[in-house]
């Protein structure tokens, strides 16, 4: 076995059984979830390293001509589904789960935040169910080469409990009718109210606004800044809005393709009218 396998392998399991200690701590203990995302996350990069490490050793690296840095967990997840290189596969919710984890872990460790406790267990059941799964589907490791069967129970429960509020708040919207109900940007459920702005399994409160570009209700974190692009020119020591095609300056994601579609159609057509104009002053 080389030194790289061992160290993956040994690393990762370490953090992983370090995310499931912290886990269990104390209820009242402030850094309890903080550390388990951190720790489970890091677990979670790892192993995605080892398995590319047993395709092929160059392609844990970012490049595979340098070989110098290593690639981010982002990358590795990518070269792992690609079917040309990984092939695996995944749930479909799966990618988004572990994308908003990873958010999640460098907020926690690059920025004073702050996030409800519920979230952050969501968060890590999400991560500890996916790792238990690729510990033993992808990797080939018997469960209690990574957890103890008691601490594999306790947590557990935690899942489990999470199974039960997601089924309370999924028969409370059908008890309200309610109509519009959406993936909460938080915990990834169908479980966000919109009439409500909150999510009624995780409590995430967001505005709900309307849309400037297309008039559809929307989160307001999905709302894009739509200003680069459009036309700006520098003049007199400040950027000027020169040509905005009677568009918004913001858009929603549903409708930020169509809204760049346009501006693209319009800026040629303009293009195309400009030339015919100058093709006619010269034929004069």
């Amino acid at each position: 076995m080389s030194k790289l396998k061992l160290d993956l392998i040994k690393n990762s399991i370490s953090y992983f059984r370090e995310a499931v200690a912290y886990a269990q701590r104390d209820e009242l203990d402030e850094t309890r979830w903080k550390f388990a995302i951190i720790n489970v996350v890091q677990a979670m990069e790892l192993a995605f390293k080892e398995k590319l490490r047993r395709i092929h050793p160059a392609l844990i690296y970012s490049s595979v001509d340098e070989r110098t840095d290593t690639v981010s967990l982002k990358k590795a997840l990518n070269r792992l589904v690609d079917p040309g290189i990984g092939g695996l596969v995944i749930a479909e919710k799966d990618p988004r789960k572990i994308e908003t984890a990873v958010k999640l872990r460098n907020e926690l460790t690059h920025f004073e935040c702050e996030h409800e406790h519920e979230h952050m267990e969501a968060k890590f059941a999400d991560i500890f169910s996916f790792m238990i799964f690729f510990y033993r589907e992808h990797l080939g490791l018997e469960t209690e080469e990574f957890i103890d069967y008691d601490e594999h129970q306790r947590i557990i429960g935690l899942v489990k409990a999470r199974a039960e509020l997601r089924t309370r708040a999924r028969s409370y919207i059908k008890a309200e009718n309610f109509i519009d109900v959406w993936i909460c940007p938080s915990c990834d459920e169908s479980t966000f109210v919109a009439q409500n702005g909150e999510c009624c399994f995780c409590h995430h409160k967001e505005a709900v606004i309307e849309c400037a570009s297309c008039g559809q209700e929307t989160l307001e974190s999905n709302v894009i800044d739509t200003s680069n692009y459009l036309d700006w020119d520098y003049d007199e020591g400040r950027m000027v809005l020169m040509e905005d095609y009677g568009m918004e300056m913001t858009a929603c994601q549903g409708c930020i393709e169509t809204f760049k579609s346009k501006v693209e159609d319009m800026r040629q057509a303009q293009y195309y009218e400009y030339m015919e104009r100058e093709a006619m002053s010269y034929s004069r």
